[in-house]
């Protein structure tokens, strides 16, 4: 902790030895929580001139709620003009107004601290919890949301100690992709990735690696290559993909953008999709029915993820024993960018 700087239940817990939920639970009296806990967290939080943040208990008192649901767009990294997050940004505002809710949306300032906009949206009681989006694997946003206690959902499990509450993809999300091309013939398989610093692809990632192992393939290094969000970047990665000596006969896109970025490429190369090289996408935007050839991918569902992510966030805020974590597990849906082989 910096001089002068305001103890946070994070260092409360470090200093008592325990967990931020014991923590949490020690200095608000519940019941459950034994006495030789309490007493640890106590004489913690009175060494360090600890002071709980009154605003955010505010902001859990069912008497001071704001019926509102907030949702900070990253910035540079979230854009309406997305197809799958339009349509996941649609199926949010709508689930919130069925339940009662409005969605007040926020970006932060340009080179700002991450966590400024949450610590605003609290000091206003404008909200009474928080949707989070492009979540990372080490995030401020959500160990600040899990010190102050305040109630918040996660697209994507971020590891951490502490209620992270989190609608995410099932393990095993990229099984079906990879199940489809070994049934085609295919054995050398590659991937495009989105950044792997983010919990989806994170998810994504792992996934994919354990459906080769499935079938016992090698995750070759030469035929996965990380790529960004959109098109532009997955037409850079292909270039470095097909610069391998032995290029894969079919690969996994970690989104349907990065998907029609690759076909973009393969044409540019004189590559034949899907004769010469089979493509799958993730996401299932409307555009993957019109790529040409129409695109093999995984459909989760803007609108099921949207549902979801507002159910749990409005029982972590009127219920909170009531919320519990989703796994979604997506369909395949089969279309024109995959073929057999070829023959080398």
């Amino acid at each position: 902790m910096s001089r002068g700087q305001r103890p946070t239940l994070r260092d409360v817990a470090r200093e008592s030895g325990l967990s931020i939920t014991q923590t949490s639970r020690a200095l608000n009296g519940h019941e459950d929580v034994a006495a030789g806990t309490r007493e640890r967290a106590l004489e913690a939080a009175h060494r360090l001139g600890y002071v709980p943040n009154q605003e955010a208990r505010r902001l859990r008192d069912p008497n001071v709620r704001s019926h509102s649901l907030g949702l900070v767009l990253v910035a540079g990294s979230q854009r309406f003009s997305d197809p799958f997050f339009g349509e996941l940004l649609a199926a949010i505002v709508d689930e919130a107004a069925s339940r009662g809710y409005e969605l007040q949306l926020s970006t932060p300032l340009a080179d700002e601290d991450p966590v400024a906009s949450y610590e605003r949206a609290i000091r206003a009681k404008r909200v009474d919890g928080f949707v989070l989006l492009r979540t990372a694997l080490s995030d401020p946003r959500v160990d600040y949301l899990v010190e102050e206690g305040v109630p918040f959902v996660t697209f994507g499990e971020v590891p951490g100690p502490g209620r992270r509450l989190s609608v995410s993809e099932a393990s095993d999300c990229i099984q079906p992709a990879v199940d489809h091309l070994v049934a085609l013939g295919h054995r050398q398989i590659g991937c495009l990735t989105e950044p792997l610093e983010y919990v989806i692809a994170a998810r994504r990632f792992e996934s994919f690696k354990q459906a080769l192992a499935h079938h016992g393939i090698e995750a070759r290094a030469d035929h996965i290559v990380p790529s960004g969000f959109r098109e532009d970047s997955a037409v850079a990665a292909m270039g470095q993909l097909l610069a391998s000596n032995d290029p894969p006969t079919a690969l996994v896109a970690f989104n349907d953008l990065v998907a029609f970025g690759a076909m973009r490429a393969a044409a540019q190369h004189g590559i034949d999709v899907p004769h010469e090289l089979s493509i799958v996408g993730f996401d299932d935007v409307y555009a993957s029915r019109l790529s040409s050839p129409p695109l093999t991918t995984l459909r989760l569902g803007e609108r099921a993820i949207g549902r979801e992510l507002v159910t749990q966030l409005v029982a972590a805020i009127e219920d909170p024993d009531s919320a519990t974590d989703v796994h979604l597990t997506p369909e395949l849906v089969i279309r024109e960018s995959t073929a057999v082989p070829p023959t080398r």
